[in-house]
């Protein structure tokens, strides 16, 4: 593991004895006044980036000694290129170690910023219920920011008099810019969902919230801050989902093996742009019957692309997939989503399952 906590190719261990070899090679192999010297040299200071302090020891020790019997064997060091080379190697062990040491403290400096952001991501987003009012629910959170693990997407669930309600949305900014916004609208959420009767009246609740509030989180989101949303509710018993969508992509329902989009007929603006004049339109109901799984995502999966710069598809992708748990709802579409990318990440992503 680097000091950043990334693990290195396996190979990257061998290529500080391998660039020493190299330059043992080219001392043997040459005439004289080749020099394999600077390879040596290399090969200390790339010890000091990718070995322990005692790996990086044993290197320079042994790029010191091998240089010193070269030397000696080559006649002595007369010539001064041979004495040359031996200080190069001992100002570049100086060097390695110093760097080793450098990296360890930046990586403990890494490590304690990336606990403290941990603890702030289970603050905002702890994991929901796995059972709720007869729903099995599951949620799933991924940073862009992976060294700091915290972002602007959020999502929560609350069981109301109503139903079991869900919000999930994306706030516009990434990193400790949006952490206030976030808290902001989770907080204001988990006390209006327990109060107000309709999803609008929620909705505007939120809106309100975060538009006044605004000035107290920054001179850019009072300015230009946003969230994109979607109110969620299960009615208690029911086989419905009233949806609410606030500029955000719209869930996904997978039923029989078969997905579909239930997006927005007219989506309302995001949250926070209330002052627009825009009125807010009235909530949509679908089908949720039993053995139905139905999934929130934010931006970061739906805008994730391939190598060739295409979009992923939820619906398509989820076709066919069973859904038997909103854990293996989540699980199923992020592996997906790590096929299509590779593995590469550049938006927060958060899915949240609720299955019936």
């Amino acid at each position: 593991m680097d000091r950043i906590g990334q693990r290195w190719p396996a190979y990257s261990g061998a290529v500080p004895w391998a660039l020493l070899v190299l330059g043992i090679v080219m001392d043997l192999a040459t005439p004289t006044e080749v020099s394999g010297g600077p390879l040596m040299v290399l090969a200390c200071v790339a010890a000091g980036v990718i070995m322990s302090f005692r790996g990086t020891v044993r290197l320079v020790v042994a790029a010191f000694v091998i240089e010193l019997l070269t030397g000696l064997s080559q006649g002595g060091f007369g010539d001064h290129q041979e004495t040359i080379d031996l200080m190069y190697i001992v100002v570049a062990g100086l060097v390695a170690l110093d760097l080793d040491r450098l990296l360890f403290r930046y990586g403990k400096r890494i490590s304690a910023v990336r606990t403290v952001a941990e603890s702030v991501q289970l603050a905002l987003l702890p994991d929901p219920p796995v059972r709720l009012a007869g729903y099995d629910i599951a949620a799933s959170y991924r940073a862009a920011q992976t060294e700091a693990r915290i972002g602007g997407d959020l999502y929560a669930v609350h069981d109301s008099p109503w139903g079991v309600r869900v919000f999930i949305g994306d706030v516009r900014g990434k990193g400790m810019g949006a952490v206030s916004t976030v808290a902001l609208l989770l907080g204001a959420f988990r006390e209006a969902a327990e109060d107000v009767p309709t999803l609008e009246a929620l909705g505007a609740r939120l809106d309100r919230r975060m538009s006044r509030e605004a000035a107290g989180l920054g001179e850019e989101l009072e300015l230009e801050g946003f969230a994109t949303a979607v109110l969620a509710e299960f009615p208690h018993g029911g086989q419905a989902v009233r949806l609410l969508n606030f500029g955000h992509p719209g869930p996904y329902l997978v039923a029989d093996r078969h997905a579909r989009a239930l997006d927005a007929e007219v989506p309302n603006l995001p949250l926070g742009m209330s002052g627009f004049g825009q009125e807010v339109s009235p909530h949509q109901e679908h089908p949720f019957p039993p053995g139905s799984s139905l999934l929130f995502v934010t931006d970061g999966v739906t805008e994730a692309r391939n190598s060739e710069g295409a979009f992923f598809d939820p619906a398509r992708e989820l076709e066919g997939m069973s859904c038997s748990s909103a854990r293996a709802a989540v699980a199923g579409l992020l592996t997906r989503v790590d096929a299509w990318t590779n593995g590469v990440s550049t938006d927060d992503r958060a899915v949240l399952a609720v299955a019936h």
